[in-house]
């Protein structure tokens, strides 16, 4: 019971190494890493690229696949496209074989682990974020090595005569039967601690301790790699049906992978061997962890199996870097066939089809931590969204007003259903913006969305002032007033230039930013509204005068006042901008 704890609490220490090491690297080049991983996935080539790259810096292909399926969900990236990156991601995470094999067993590391530690922890209390998420990094990688070398100390060694020794030789000598019954121990052993990472530390540090040799340590690194989707596969059950098919695509690469491997298994295991044979030169650290002082006390046989665990660690590496390798090369080729089988696997649901715009929001927010700040260009999308709705009201507005000859009861109808819609979309992007704000966020993010708050609040009252508007064309639509001044052009002029007014704020909130030169030249064109407006009302009032058409001026005033508004807002937003 004793080793056991010790064996779990060596594995809890690496993982939460790992886990503080990837979420500092995450921070510190996260929002670029992201970047990459959205950006570079034109075609499957650039997508293995990206998933190799974002996955190498982060030690984590379960944390790729998750942020992966996230942005499959948020429609950032296609299925197809998702399928290359997986194919990166399964190659990037073989550097942690690497590490361990070279880090944990060449040579001790835990001396340069704790002062690491030391600083990392002190640069946590520095106030800069950068420096922040340096010493995070820091004292994850420390902890994880420090993690990996008392599961060295606490792996008890494989004696001969021990009683799990003849246990497990049980199960050694079954040919092919017993490849395939640790490659099933692979698979379980990565469900229980849901990292590929945590599992083949485990796997090369008791393939070092003589637990079992190559062959079927190598199986079990096979097994792993079926087990590491479950973390996806778990992430995708609340997602839509794209996202669900990404997370069976992971599955279904890893399967066939292991399926054509486990055809040519023995073949490939003897090109491993060939390309690192067993060697004499076993370092220091290996045999200080085996409690050997002098290697030439040996015996020939003793020897020459201390030397085929001493390569063990690299072989393993190794095997796990050139399975993926291969499986990439022959499968690349194949990806419109695996898009099609996952397709035909995971059926789209009918609530897939109705989902809302409030829970897609509410899906991204609440998997922030996976997709990072590049969350905010959905809600960016659907600011966007709220302003063309705004736009769409006033051109509605124009549409009622000009044609009052027509019966145009329907359509005011639909512009009364977009503006209810409004109301709905701005209160879910101001609660998606409020849960993105409570996260850790870079300063230009933190403007970007507090600049959204404002703008979202803006398109609202703006649609608002629209359906006001509509109300008032319906009015003269009814022939509830005269007609009067609304036949001049000047005020279907003053109607075309608040419509290019708005297309204006639209274009520019689509690139997200505004030139000092465009921002004067809408506050010109502001005045210029201003104007216009100031002389309709006077016109308005002296028609009143003459004529006595009380009511009908008044409302015409009431239209030109929510007009003033409709461009007030309009030129809020650029300001934010």
């Amino acid at each position: 019971m004793s080793t056991f704890f010790e064996i779990l609490g060596s594995l809890g220490m690496f993982l939460f190494g790992m886990r503080l090491m990837s979420d500092g690297l995450q921070k510190l080049s996260g929002e670029k890493l992201r970047a990459i991983l959205r950006s570079m996935t034109k075609n499957r080539f650039m997508g293995l690229l990206s998933g190799l790259v974002v996955t190498s810096v982060i030690q984590s292909s379960s944390a790729t696949t998750v942020m992966l399926v996230s942005f499959v969900n948020a429609g950032l990236i296609k299925l197809r496209e998702a399928i290359g990156v997986i194919m990166g991601a399964n190659l990037g995470t073989t550097a942690t074989a690497w590490l361990i094999a070279i880090f944990a067993f060449k040579f001790s590391i835990s001396s340069l682990a704790l002062p690491m530690i030391g600083i990392g922890v002190f640069l946590t209390f520095v106030k800069k974020s950068e420096w922040k998420n340096l010493g995070e990094f820091m004292v994850g990688f420390g902890l994880l090595f420090m993690g990996l070398d008392f599961l060295k100390d606490s792996m008890p060694d494989m004696q001969a005569d021990s009683a799990i020794f003849e246990w497990i030789q049980r199960y050694t000598d079954l040919g092919f039967l017993s490849v395939l019954i640790f490659l099933g121990f692979g698979v379980v052993l990565t469900l229980i601690v849901q990292s590929s990472s945590v599992a083949i530390a485990i796997t090369i540090t008791m393939a070092a301790k003589g637990w079992f040799g190559f062959e079927l340590a190598a199986a079990i690194v096979l097994g792993e790699n079926i087990g590491t989707t479950i973390t996806a596969i778990i992430a995708s059950i609340p997602a839509n049906t794209n996202a669900r098919r990404t997370a069976a695509s992971h599955l279904t690469f890893n399967i066939l992978g292991v399926c054509w491997m486990l055809i040519v298994y023995p073949y490939f295991i003897g090109m491993i061997e060939f390309l690192l044979p067993s060697t004499q030169n076993i370092s220091p650290e290996f045999m200080a962890m085996n409690g050997i002082k002098d290697a030439a006390s040996l015996a020939p046989e003793a020897m020459a199996d201390i030397a085929n665990r001493a390569i063990l660690p690299d072989r393993l590496a190794l095997f796990h870097t050139m399975f993926n390798a291969f499986n990439i090369m022959v499968l690349i080729w194949f990806v419109p066939q695996i898009e099609k089988i996952v397709v035909w696997a995971v059926r789209s649901k009918k609530e897939d089809s109705q989902i809302t715009v409030s829970q897609k929001l509410q899906y991204i927010s609440n998997n922030f931590k996976e997709m990072g700040e590049l969350a905010l260009l959905e809600g960016q999308k659907q600011v966007i969204t709220l302003a063309k709705i705004a736009d769409e009201m006033f051109e509605g507005f124009m549409n009622v007003f000009q044609n009052n000859d027509k019966d145009l009861s329907d359509e005011v109808k639909r512009l009364r259903a977009l503006e209810q819609e409004t109301d709905v979309l701005a209160m879910d992007l101001t609660s998606f913006f409020v849960q993105c704000s409570s996260h850790e966020l870079s300063d230009q993010s933190v403007k970007l969305v507090t600049r959204n708050m404002i703008v979202v609040a803006e398109l609202e009252d703006m649609s608002d002032a629209c359906y006001r508007l509509i109300t008032f064309a319906r009015k003269r639509y009814r022939k509830q007033f005269t007609d009067m001044i609304w036949h001049t052009p000047a005020f279907v002029d003053f109607c075309s230039e608040i419509k290019s007014f708005i297309k204006f704020m639209e274009s520019n909130l689509e690139k997200q930013t505004i030139s000092k030169e465009d921002l004067s030249f809408a506050l010109n064109m502001r005045s210029k509204l201003d104007l216009i407006r100031k002389s309709l009302r006077k016109e308005a009032i002296s028609q009143m005068e003459s004529t006595g058409a009380t009511k009908g001026a008044i409302l015409f005033i009431e239209v030109l006042s929510q007009c003033e508004r409709v461009s007030s807002h309009a030129l809020n937003i650029l300001e934010a901008l």
